[in-house]
Order: structure tokens, then C-alpha cells, then sequence
């Protein structure tokens, strides 16, 4: 058996995997197959090919009536910003990530559930398409699964950033675009404007599920909805470990945030326009406020890599004692052929 037909293999019971001869360490899982399976119980996989379905399908359809919240209330209200704008916005950036990594773990959890074994040798169009949509290949070399783990980390440090920065900084400050918020939408009078381009204030139920749900609907999606979806992933939909090595991540979280900043001055010269308030001189009057404003904005990405790491270790110990008192199972046959073809893997 080849090692990229092991990549594709059931996902067992750690308990029930031998340990490779002479050595003291336990057999695991590589990290793309760990990304395939939940890590309770009583969700099965057929379930959980089904919620990521669920949860890729919402989050493409939602894309769409995003763009157009975007375009048309974001920036088709005010002439002198340009659509352009939201290529360069932090939520942007954020939920692209997110979407992407549904589609990824999506397709591999499909293929991994009802293509598990197929052959390398085949050259029919069909499977070629099978295998580049399932799991990738592993070998002891390999880096695949650290750059995994390093994305992983970013799309959920971002998603859980997005909803963060936007209620505890935008929202208070007056920033936040919510209609009836400090410095948002919403007209004094609570009357949508000529045309009912004007967003109105959202002041009951009423008018939250009558004319103006639109944007309020997206706003929610944007800052909230896809925190929410993001903490679903870590503690339900994959049974993906704590990130090692934790040094590396944490520079690859300050790194890319960082790359993010780059982007966004670079979408100031290129729309006029920063993404976030803080980073314009004339709105904060001082570079230091800058600086200031810089460093929170990396502290706070590792601080929500921290509150991720923990939730990742929550939900392996709480698995764990679900765990104990149960009799190790016994080795079954895809447990061996796994452990056979990383023996046989080159070194």
C-alpha cells in the first residue's frame, strides 16, 4: 500500500494504533486527516461531511449579499470612496480566509469519507480530480502539515480578530456601521432617506425583520456569525491538535498581521482610503497613537492565538475524559496498514 493510499484511510482511535517498533512515542494522525474527523462521538462522519456542506454553502451564498452590502451601502453612499475599498478591509480579508478554508476541508472531508482508497495508478479524469480534493500526501519530511497547522491558526485568529476589533473598538469609538450606532448608518430621525438609500436606525424587532434587515443581516454575518462558525470548527468539526511549535506560530500570526498592515497602507495609496481608522495621521492627530494602535492591533492576534490554543486544549482534555474507562480497542486492520505504510514511507 502506497503512503498516499494511507492518507486516505479511516481515522481511528489513537488507543488502537500500535507504536512503531523501538520507539517510545504514540502513533498519531496526520493533521489533514484530523481536520476530517470530529473528535466526538455521536458526530459521525456522515453528519460532518454534511454540516461543512451546510456551513460552505451559507458562507458562499452569504458572500454574494455581502458584496453588495458593500458596494451599495458601504461605499455607494459615499462619492468619494470606491468599491474598491473593501479588497483592503480586515473583514474582508477575514471572511475570504474562512470561506477558504471551509471549501479546502470540505472537499477533503468528502472524498476522505466516500473515495477513501483510490488507486494511484489510476489515470482516469475522474480520480485524478478525486485525489487533487483529497487529503494531501504526508511523508516524515514533509512541511504539509506545519503550513496547514500555520493556516489553520491565521483563518481563525482572523475570524475571531474581525468580531473583536469591530464591537469592543469600532462599535464604541463610533466607527461600527451598525444602522442606530454611534458613528453608523442611521439617520436622526429613524426615516430611511430618498430612495431608501439612507439606512435608518433599528430601533425594535419590527424594523429589524421589516424593511432594513438587509444590512443589519449582514453586519451580524460579518462581525459575529463567522466568530461563531469559527469556535464551531475548533471545539466540533476537527479533532486537530495544539499548534507545535508554539514559537513558530506565534511569529507566523505576527508576521502575517503585519503582511495585513503592508496591505492596508498599500490600499491607501491606491483607494485613498485606510481600512481602519487608527492607521490615518489626520484622524489620530499623533504617530505615537499610531504605533500604539499598531502594536494592540498585533498583541491583540496573539492573544486570540492564545484563546484559540486554549480552546484547542479544552476540547482535547474534555474528549480525553470522555475517554477514559473505556478498554483500549484492539488493532484493526486499517490501524496496521496505516502504521505498515509510514514504515515503509522514505525517510
Amino acid at each position: 500500500m502506497s503512503s498516499s493510499q494511507s492518507e486516505r484511510t479511516p481515522l481511528i482511535d489513537r488507543s488502537g494504533l500500535p507504536l512503531p517498533i523501538g520507539s517510545s512515542q504514540v502513533q498519531d494522525h496526520p493533521i489533514f486527516l484530523r481536520a476530517c474527523h470530529s473528535p466526538w462521538p455521536w458526530l459521525g462522519q456522515s453528519g460532518l461531511v454534511y454540516i461543512r456542506g451546510l456551513i460552505l454553502a451559507y458562507l458562499t451564498a452569504l458572500s454574494g449579499m455581502l458584496l453588495d452590502y458593500k458596494i451599495k451601502y458601504e461605499y455607494g453612499e459615499d462619492e468619494e470612496k470606491t468599491a474598491w475599498c473593501t479588497l483592503f478591509e480586515f473583514s474582508t480579508v477575514a471572511f475570504v480566509l474562512l470561506w477558504l478554508y471551509h471549501f479546502i476541508v470540505f472537499f477533503w472531508s468528502f472524498t476522505h469519507l466516500f473515495y477513501p482508497d483510490i488507486e494511484e495508478e489510476d489515470q482516469r479524469w475522474e480520480s485524478t480530480v478525486i485525489k487533487k480534493l483529497s487529503p494531501p500526501v504526508q511523508t516524515p519530511q514533509s512541511r504539509k502539515r506545519f503550513y496547514f497547522s500555520v493556516f489553520f491558526t491565521i483563518v481563525h485568529v482572523f475570524a475571531i480578530m474581525n468580531c473583536v476589533i469591530y464591537w469592543t473598538v469600532l462599535v464604541p469609538l463610533g466607527y461600527g456601521k451598525f444602522p442606530g450606532a454611534g458613528g453608523g448608518d442611521g439617520g436622526d430621525d429613524g426615516d430611511a432617506g430618498e430612495g431608501g438609500e439612507e439606512s435608518a436606525s433599528i430601533t425594535s424587532a419590527e424594523d429589524f425583520f421589516g424593511d432594513y434587515w438587509f444590512q443589519p443581516y449582514c453586519l451580524i454575518n460579518l462581525y459575529c456569525i463567522t466568530g461563531l462558525i469559527a469556535i464551531f470548527e475548533i471545539l466540533v468539526l476537527n479533532s486537530i491538535k495544539r499548534q507545535v511549535p508554539v514559537g513558530s506560530h506565534i511569529f507566523f500570526v505576527a508576521f502575517v498581521l503585519s503582511a495585513y498592515l503592508g496591505w492596508a497602507a498599500f490600499g491607501k495609496l491606491f483607494t485613498g482610503e485606510y481600512p481602519f481608522f487608527w492607521m490615518d495621521r489626520e484622524e489620530v492627530e499623533k504617530t505615537e497613537y499610531i504605533a500604539s494602535y499598531v502594536s494592540g492591533f498585533v498583541s491583540l492576534g496573539l492573544t486570540v492565538f492564545a484563546f484559540i490554543y486554549g480552546l484547542i486544549g479544552m476540547r482535547e482534555n474534555l474528549c480525553d475524559k470522555g475517554s477514559q474507562g473505556q478498554s483500549p480497542s484492539q488493532p484493526s486492520q486499517n490501524s496496521r496498514q496505516v502504521l505498515l505504510a509510514e514504515e515503509q514511507s522514505p525517510e
